[in-house]
């Protein structure tokens, strides 16, 4: 199960490395708008990694059977 937990940390990691770098340089200014899609797309970076690594232990149940 740590497997999977550190697929979790690792995929989120990346995500919001990846996330915040592009962020800066698409978007400049001082506006509510840009906070707010800040955090949604921060919220869907930490829901998409939840999901990534549920696949791979779902995967992993279907190859143990």
């Amino acid at each position: 199960m740590s497997k999977y937990i550190g697929i979790f940390f690792l995929n989120l990691f990346i995500g919001i490395i990846l996330y915040f770098v592009l962020a800066s340089l698409l978007m400049t200014g001082d506006n509510p708008a840009e906070e707010a899609i800040n955090t949604f797309g921060f919220i869907i970076i930490v829901f998409l990694s939840f999901l990534i690594a549920q696949m791979y232990y779902l995967i992993y149940l279907v190859k143990k059977k």
